[in-house]
C-alpha cells in the first residue's frame, strides 16, 4: 500500500494504458461487424426497394417457381450477382417454395438476433439481416442472411431470404482497422514509451547522483579514500577487533611539506595531481587489512593494523620514504616532495578513534615544528604543549581586537660618530592576566596561524606613525615575515601605509631573512624590487645563519646587511667566527651595502667592529629598547669612541 501510494501515478497511467490497449485490441472486431451489418442492411434494403418497385418479378416467382430465376437478374442489376450465394422464397405461411445456388451452407452460430431457419409469416414489413461466420471449409467465412419481406398493396405475400458473401468486405474492413489497431498501438506504444524512458533517465540519474552523494557522504572526491568520518569509523571497529585479538593499533598522520609553496608554485589543478600521487604511491605500501584516508587538505591517515612490535611501523616507514623518494613529474616539471608522520599506537595512546588521531595528529604538529620531513612518536608532554600553543592562539586572536599590543624600538648608532642612525621595531604582547608575553611565545605561532600578516601589518602602520614624528635623519626599520610575502600585497600594504601616515620612504627600512628567498625566489625578487621602487631599504636580517647565498646579495642589491647577534657573541673568543664577521663587513664595503652589527654587549666587541671597518651597530652596550617618546632622541649608554680615543692619547 505504502508503494502505492508512492508510485499512484505510475499506476495509474499503467492502468490506462491497459485500457487503451485492450480497447485497441477489442473495438476493431465490434467495429468491422457493425460494418458488415451496415452493408447488409443497406442490401437488403435496396433488394427491398427493388422488389417493390418491380412486382412482376415476385409475381413471376410466386406463380411459377421456374421463373424465380429471374431474381437473378434483378440481383445482377444490384450488383450482388456473384455475392448471392443462395436465395429462399417463401410464401405467406412461410413455405418454401423457391430455392437457388447451393442446398446448404455450414455457418456457425449467427453474430445477430436472427437465428438461421426458415422465416414464418413475416412480423414485420421492414427487412432484417443476420450476420455468421463461415466454417472456413472451402466456403465464405463471413455472410449475411439478408431477409426481406414481400408485399404488394400493403398485403404479405411471402419471403424473400438471401445469403450474401461478405468475405471480401469483412478482410477488407479486418486489414483496415488492424492497420488502425497497428497504428493505434504503435503510437500508444511511443506515447507510453517516451514518457517511461525519459522518467527511467531522470529517476536513473537521480540515483546516480544520490550513490555519489552517499559516496562522497564518505569518501574523498579526488584520491576516493575515505574521508575523515569514515577513517574514523573504520578506525574505531579495527579498535574493537583489536581488544578482542590482544594486538595493536599504529596511527599515523601523514602531511605533506611546504604544500602550500608546491600549490602556489603548480596552481590548484596541479596540486591535485600531486596529492592524487602521494595518495597512489602510499596505497601500494599498504598491507591487506590496513586502513587509508584523507582528513583533508595534504594530510592523510594510516592505521597500521595487527602490529606487534614497532619493527612492524619502522618496516612501514622505510617502504614510505623509498616511494616518495622519486622525483614527481606534474605539468612537465620534477620536484621532490617530502612528507611529515605522527604516529600514535593504540591502546597504549588510546582506546578511541577520535583520541588516537589526536594524539597522532599532535605528533604530527611536532614533527612539522621541528622542520618537517621527519617522523615523531606521541608523547604525553606534547598534549600539555599544544594545548598551550592553542591557548597562545585564542588569546593572541583577542589581543588583536582588544589592542594589547604596544611597539618598543631598538636604536641604531653610527660606529665612527655614535650618533642615532635609526631605530629597530621590537613588538611587545601585554596581556591583561598574564602580563608581558616575550615575543618568542607568540611570533611562531601568529606565523603558523596565519594572525602575522593582519599583525604585521599593525606594527608597520603604527612604526610608520611613530617615526613620521622623530627627527628627519631617524629611520624606522620593520621585519616582515614571509607569510607577509605570500598570503598579501605587500608592496600595496606598504604604499598604502606610507601615503597614510606622510611618513618619507627613505626613512622606512624594510627587513627580511634568508629563509624567504628559498622558495619561490623569482617571485619574492620580483616584489622586492616593487617595494625598492617605492624608495624604501630593503635589509637581510641575520645574515649568515640560514641557507646564506651569495647570489640572493648579487641578483638583488639590498641597502643594509645585518650580522646575526651569535656572530657577534662569539667572535671575540673563536677566531673562524672572527674572520667570518671580517669577511661579512667586508663584503658589504665591496657590494655598497650598510653593515649593521646586532646584539652589540661589550666594548671589546665594538672595538673589534670599529677595527673591521663596520658602520652600525645596536645592542644593549648602547641602549635598551625605548619608547617611541624616546627613540627619535636616542643617545648611547657608553661611549666607546671616547674611550678609545683617550686610551690612544
Amino acid at each position: 500500500m505504502g508503494m502505492l501510494k508512492q508510485h499512484w501515478q505510475w499506476a495509474g497511467f499503467g492502468l490506462l494504458a491497459v485500457l487503451i490497449c485492450a480497447i485497441a485490441i477489442i473495438a476493431p472486431a465490434k467495429i468491422s461487424g457493425y460494418q458488415l451489418e451496415r452493408e447488409a442492411e443497406t442490401a437488403a434494403n435496396r433488394i427491398s426497394s427493388e422488389l417493390v418497385s418491380r412486382p412482376g418479378y415476385l409475381l413471376d416467382a410466386l406463380a411459377s417457381p421456374s421463373l424465380a430465376s429471374r431474381m437473378n437478374e434483378m440481383f445482377g442489376e444490384l450488383g450482388y450477382a456473384h455475392r448471392i450465394l443462395r436465395y429462399e422464397l417463401y410464401d405467406s405461411d412461410g413455405k418454401l417454395v423457391f430455392t437457388s445456388g447451393q442446398s446448404a451452407l455450414d455457418l456457425d452460430s449467427a453474430q445477430g438476433d436472427t437465428t438461421a431457419g426458415a422465416p414464418a409469416a413475416p412480423r414485420h414489413s421492414r427487412p432484417s439481416v443476420s450476420l455468421y461466420d463461415g466454417t472456413g471449409d472451402g466456403g465464405p467465412d463471413h455472410l449475411a442472411a439478408l431477409t426481406v419481406p414481400m408485399q404488394l398493396s400493403g398485403s404479405p405475400q411471402g419471403t424473400l431470404v438471401a445469403f450474401l458473401d461478405q468475405s471480401d468486405q469483412a478482410r477488407a474492413f479486418g486489414e483496415y482497422f488492424s492497420l488502425i489497431t497497428v497504428i493505434t498501438l504503435l503510437l500508444l506504444a511511443i506515447g507510453i514509451a517516451t514518457p517511461v524512458t525519459i522518467a527511467w533517465m531522470r529517476s536513473r540519474e537521480r540515483y546516480q547522483a544520490e550513490q555519489q552523494l552517499r559516496f562522497l557522504e564518505n569518501h574523498d572526491a579526488l584520491t576516493g579514500l575515505p574521508n575523515r568520518t569514515a577513517f574514523t569509523k573504520l578506525l574505531s571497529d579495527s579498535l574493537n577487533q583489536m581488544f578482542r585479538t590482544r594486538t595493536h593499533i599504529a596511527v599515523l598522520c601523514v602531511d605533506v611539506d611546504k604544500f602550500k609553496e608546491i600549490n602556489d608554485m603548480l596552481d590548484h589543478s596541479g596540486g591535485d595531481a600531486v596529492l592524487s600521487e602521494i595518495a597512489r604511491r602510499i596505497r601500494t605500501t599498504m598491507r591487506e587489512g590496513d586502513l587509508f584516508g584523507r582528513l583533508g587538505g595534504d594530510e592523510f591517515a594510516i592505521a597500521l593494523t595487527d602490529i606487534t612490535n614497532l619493527a612492524d611501523v619502522m618496516n612501514f616507514m622505510h617502504r614510505l620514504v623509498d616511494v616518495m623518494r622519486a622525483p614527481f613529474l606534474i605539468d612537465g616539471k620534477e620536484m621532490v616532495c617530502t612528507t611529515s608522520v605522527g604516529i600514535a599506537l593504540a591502546p597504549g595512546d588510546g582506546e578511541s578513534a577520535g583520541v588516537v588521531l589526536k594524539h597522532a595528529d599532535i605528533a604530527l604538529t611536532r614533527a612539522k615544528r621541528d622542520g618537517g620531513q621527519r617522523m615523531c612518536f606521541f608523547e604525553r608532554s606534547m598534549d600539555k604543549a599544544l594545548q598551550r600553543r592553542r591557548m597562545v592562539e585564542h588569546e593572541l586572536r583577542l589581543a588583536l581586537g582588544r589592542g594589547e599590543f604596544d611597539l618598543l624600538y631598538q636604536p641604531q648608532f653610527s660606529l665612527q660618530t655614535e650618533k642615532q642612525t635609526g631605530t629597530e621595531a621590537l613588538i611587545r604582547w601585554y596581556h591583561p592576566v598574564h602580563g608581558k608575553i616575550a615575543p618568542a611565545h607568540f611570533i611562531s605561532v601568529a606565523e603558523d596561524t596565519g594572525l602575522i600578516v593582519p599583525l604585521g601589518e599593525w606594527v608597520l602602520r603604527r612604526a610608520c606613525s611613530d617615526a613620521v614624528k622623530w627627527p628627519s635623519p631617524v629611520t624606522v626599520a620593520v621585519n616582515l615575515s614571509p607569510a607577509q610575502f605570500r598570503d598579501s600585497d605587500i608592496a600595496k600594504v606598504v604604499s598604502d601605509i606610507l601615503e597614510e601616515t606622510g611618513l618619507p620612504p627613505e626613512r622606512l627600512e624594510l627587513e627580511i631573512t634568508e629563509n624567504l628567498l628559498i622558495n619561490d625566489t623569482e617571485e619574492v625578487l620580483q616584489k622586492l624590487k616593487t617595494l625598492r621602487a617605492l624608495g624604501v631599504a630593503i635589509a637581510m636580517d641575520d645574515f649568515g645563519t640560514g641557507f646564506s647565498s651569495l647570489s640572493y646579495l648579487a641578483r638583488f642589491p639590498f641597502s643594509k646587511i645585518k650580522i646575526d647577534r651569535q656572530f657577534i657573541h662569539t667572535m671575540t673568543k673563536d677566531p673562524a667566527v672572527k674572520a667570518i664577521v671580517k669577511t661579512i663587513v667586508a663584503l658589504g664595503k665591496a657590494l655598497g651595502m650598510t653593515v649593521t652589527a646586532e646584539g652589540v654587549e661589550t666594548v671589546e666587541q665594538a672595538t673589534m667592529l670599529r677595527e673591521y671597518g663596520c658602520p652600525q651597530v645596536q645592542g644593549f652596550l648602547y641602549s635598551e629598547p625605548v619608547s617611541s617618546e624616546e627613540a627619535g632622541r636616542a643617545t648611547p649608554k657608553v661611549r666607546t669612541l671616547r674611550k678609545q680615543v683617550t686610551a690612544v692619547a
